[in-house]
């Protein structure tokens, strides 16, 4: 109730604010639509037909559990009602109806229903206001459902990421009703869709391949899924930043808009059977974060996932593995002797390991890290072979590095630095780990595009290795615009 009263305070200061009587909803009805009739307009009245509406519309409506307690605290009038007069209606039907500039279809909004009830009302001539309560309620209802759809899916997309794959650890921000309620009370329709608009410079690419493209289907569904991902990142990408691709299987250096440096990567192995002759499971995760630190000469700290799967049966059927790889074991915090630990006792899978730095470390000589709490990140590796592979998808999960020397003399932009960290990355010889703080952090996107843009705005395509293609395009059928 509070809310409809703040309405009503909204149109009595729009349309009479000079008069010591503060108008009704219904003046305001009459006034606008020059029908006498409508200043008896009857609150309790409407707020039956509306419940009889939304009884009706329900099973149309993307969100009706919010339009029903959004409808209760407002008698009826969630947001077009405050707005019915001053062109934000029609402006949010011009966006509906550009909809499939992002591949949506417009049928998702609405839009012709909307349209079809405001024109209806617009015409409507009556000498009992009741005629109108329908029209009101059915335009209330589907446009403050639509205005909510569209800007979730044009700032959000459509489909949360995060239920179609596990491994999707880029944070998301979805609508929620708290969301919907501080944008409806707060909201200039206009201004709100036009804010929301993406600005991703790859976003606007693909929607002028899409419009201008000459694409045909294959191509045209393979874009509208890169416009879906490109809103679930929301922002822009910035002036500089590192770019690895999983499919793609590359790191790309971009400074504005243009690859700099480019260097093949090996990415983490997928149960996928055309791209892993083991079935494991160890896929890259999509996330970013910001480069700040890297060390030379790493130490691993082995994860207790490839222990429990890989370390220990190799050390069981191996005494002299450990010394072999330069590994080390603790407990509690207390390296032990290998000779001495019983290698088929349970206890020993609550070890840590650690292998130590050397030529033969699984770090290579450098790794690349950023802050996130998954433990991946890019580093170097002794397995220089597996660069000039097809198939790079070998790894336990991080992104193993071609180039580190030319990636880290980049990341710390100062020559000397670099130059002194290209021969210890470079030498045979075992060293002390350090760390290197980065004075200029950079971002980084760990991606997966199987289409993308090259430097001169041409598509290229590259294998789904971890099979994602499919279940987006099967989560998208019903938004797609045709």
């Amino acid at each position: 109730m509070y809310r409809f009263l703040v309405f009503i305070s909204f149109v009595s200061i729009v349309f009479f604010s000079c008069k010591e009587n503060p108008p009704t909803y219904g003046d305001v009805l009459a006034k606008e639509f020059e029908q006498k009739s409508y200043a008896d307009f009857d609150t309790t009245a409407y707020v039956k037909v509306f419940n009889e509406v939304y009884s009706r519309e329900k099973s149309q409506l993307h969100n009706p559990s919010w339009m029903k307690e959004l409808a209760d605290s407002t008698e009826g009038m969630t947001l077009i009602a405050a707005h019915l007069f001053d062109g934000s209606i029609d402006t949010m039907l011009n966006y509906f109806e550009r909809s499939e500039e992002h591949g949506l279809r417009t049928s998702y909004f609405h839009t012709s229903a909307i349209k079809e009830a405001l024109t209806s009302l617009r015409k409507l001539k009556t000498k009992d206001v009741a005629d109108a309560y329908p029209l009101l309620a059915k335009l209330d209802l589907l446009g403050t459902d639509a205005f909510v759809a569209y800007v979730s899916s044009i700032k959000y997309g459509v489909i949360n990421p995060k239920r179609l794959y596990g491994r999707y650890f880029v944070p998301q921000k979805r609508m929620n009703y708290g969301k919907v309620v501080h944008l409806l009370d707060s909201v200039k329709v206009g201004t709100v869709l036009a804010d929301i608009q993406p600005k991703n410079q790859y976003y606007t690419k693909f929607q002028d391949l899409l419009e201008n493209g000459n694409l045909n289907n294959a191509e045209r569904r393979q874009v509208l899924m890169v416009l879906e991902k490109l809103r679930w990142m929301g922002s822009s990408f910035p002036e500089k930043y590192v770019f690895v691709n999983i499919p793609e299987q590359r790191l790309h250096i971009v400074e504005e808009g243009k690859t700099s440096q480019l260097m093949n990567v090996c990415v983490g192995e997928t149960e996928n059977p055309a791209f892993s002759k083991k079935g494991e499971n160890h896929e890259t995760p999509v996330m970013q974060g910001i480069l700040d630190a890297m060390q030379v000469n790493p130490v691993w700290n082995i994860p207790s996932s490839i222990v429990k799967k890989e370390l220990l049966a190799s050390v069981r059927n191996n005494p002299n593995y450990l010394a072999s790889r330069n590994m080390v074991a603790y407990y509690k915090g207390k390296q032990v002797d290998p000779a001495t630990v019983n290698w088929n006792s349970d206890s020993v899978e609550h070890f840590r390991f650690k292998q130590n730095p050397g030529s033969d470390n699984s770090l290579g000589n450098v790794k690349f890290l950023f802050e996130n709490p998954y433990s991946i990140y890019l580093h170097d590796t002794p397995a220089k072979q597996m660069f000039g592979q097809t198939n790079r998808a070998v790894s336990h999960g991080c992104v193993r590095v071609e180039k580190p020397v030319d990636l880290a003399s980049y990341l710390v932009n100062n020559e000397k630095q670099a130059e002194k960290i290209a021969k210890e990355i470079t030498t045979d010889s075992i060293s002390k780990s350090r760390w290197v703080t980065l004075k200029r952090p950079m971002p980084v996107y760990i991606t997966y595009y199987t289409t993308w843009l090259d430097d001169e705005g041409k598509i290229v395509s590259y294998p789904d290795i971890y099979g994602y293609d499919p279940r987006l395009k099967e989560a998208l059928k019903k938004y797609w615009a045709d």
